[in-house]
């Protein structure tokens, strides 16, 4: 921020998540940088600190009030009424205090702090999530989502690699899976009957062959098609939690099957 005659500008950026959500509070915290006394010495009949907001018909106040707060800190409450000011992509506030000094130190930078909650939905909108919401992404219940896929005809009935297209825009994960935006899953479908070798995969050159003995089941155990232990593989995603404004690589573990066999 910038300090003339004692006017501070500062520019904030809301995130999406925070303009998507009905705010119930927010507050400025502000650095005066002055002490108690150094704030009621001064005989003005102004008050300390003003706040406006930069708008197309030039600067406007926001009603706000003061509130407790730490030494040489001022926390301005804005009122209901200025809350709509968050849904804005840029928020231009001028913080008026003429006893106020600017400070380059990061420790003195101020910040918007907002509290939100979902908004009531719409007719429309109840209506489309009359249906339970899908979970996050890396949480184990959405996971064994993707592990136990509808079934499907397939071309022989023993034991077997089949495969699912997933698209993270059908499973409304769009949102948080910015790449990549669909992927082949694996999975073992299939029944299990006697046992052969013929159920094992073939050797690849390089990879180390996975112990594994297919008819050494406990007596009266019915065996499964399932993954070979040890084969399953990482898928790595690009994901974002800010609606677009950052982005990191995540892996999602033990998502990609490999190897099937009757186990």
């Amino acid at each position: 921020g910038e300090a003339e005659e004692g006017l501070f500008t500062y520019l904030f950026q809301p995130s999406q998540h925070t303009r998507s959500r009905q705010v119930t509070s927010a507050q400025l915290w502000f650095h005066t940088g002055l002490d108690r006394q150094e704030t009621t010495a001064t005989n003005s009949s102004e008050p300390l600190l003003g706040l406006l907001v930069l708008t197309s018909r030039g600067p406007t106040p926001v009603p706000m009030s003061l509130g407790q707060a730490p030494p040489r800190w001022a926390v301005l409450h804005l009122a209901t009424s200025a809350f709509p000011l968050l849904t804005h992509p840029v928020l231009a506030l001028l913080l008026r205090c003429p006893l106020c000094s600017c400070s380059a130190r990061p420790e003195a930078t101020p910040f918007l702090v907002a509290h939100t909650r979902a908004k009531p939905p719409s007719g429309g909108e109840r209506a489309r999530r009359s249906t339970p919401p899908l979970p996050w992404p890396w949480s184990p219940a959405a996971l064994r989502l993707l592990q136990r896929p509808p079934e499907e005809p397939a071309a022989h009935a023993d034991c077997h690699r089949a495969a699912l297209n997933i698209s993270f825009q059908e499973l409304g994960w769009d949102r948080w899976i910015v790449h990549p935006p669909s992927f082949i899953f694996h999975y073992c479908h299939g029944g299990c009957g006697l046992s052969t070798l013929q159920d094992l995969p073939l050797p690849v050159p390089g990879v180390p062959p996975t112990p594994f003995q297919p008819l050494s089941l406990v007596t009266g155990a019915q065996a499964c098609c399932a993954a070979l232990p040890g084969t399953m593989r990482p898928l790595r995603v690009r994901t974002t939690s800010d609606g677009g404004y950052s982005f990191k690589y995540e892996m999602v573990p033990n998502l990609l099957t490999q190897h099937c066999a009757c186990i």
